[in-house]
């Protein structure tokens, strides 16, 4: 009976011991919960791979890439009025990309070769830009182009009463 105890209690610290061993490259190895929850709920439309500037095709599509340890970057152009001068300006650029990388504004009254606003992403990669672009006159839509990362976002339209 000692004998069989004894093997039990071997077997019992030789599995703890594994389970110690292998938790830290488990842990090393795991996923970003994080990015997977900031994916769901219709996050995914303003997130893109971090690594390629590729935009996420469906929330499973984002919560994967989080799953195995991908990061990712956010850029997207708020559709608010603006509190400002302009009176009746709208929109406000907000994303979290690569460090001091530069960024441009397009809006269909200027044209698709002219950017209505650049600038730079601060040293962190953070990016919050009152953007002021003009209510009325037909305006349409405004989408933003982060050259450094190869992202693209999707046009937006201005707010309701715009």
């Amino acid at each position: 009976m000692k004998r069989v105890r004894g093997m039990l209690l071997a077997v019992a610290l030789a599995l703890a011991l594994s389970a110690v061993a292998a938790g830290p490259a488990v842990a090393a190895k795991g996923g970003n919960s994080d990015n997977a929850h900031a994916c769901q709920q219709g996050g995914h439309q303003n997130r893109f791979e971090a690594e390629t500037g590729r935009p996420f095709k469906n929330a499973g599509d984002c919560v994967s890439h989080a799953a195995k340890g991908g990061e990712d970057a956010t850029l997207f152009i708020d559709s608010v009025f603006t509190e400002d001068s302009c009176g009746n300006c709208w929109g406000v650029l907000q994303g979290s990309v690569s460090p001091n990388v530069e960024w441009q504004v397009f809006f269909s009254l200027t044209g698709t070769t002219t950017p209505f606003a650049s600038g730079r992403a601060d040293n962190n990669g953070s990016i919050i830009v009152d953007l002021d672009l003009p209510c009325g006159n037909g305006s349409t839509t405004a989408y933003v182009v982060d050259l450094g990362d190869g992202i693209t976002t999707q046009p937006v339209g201005p707010p309701n009463g715009c």
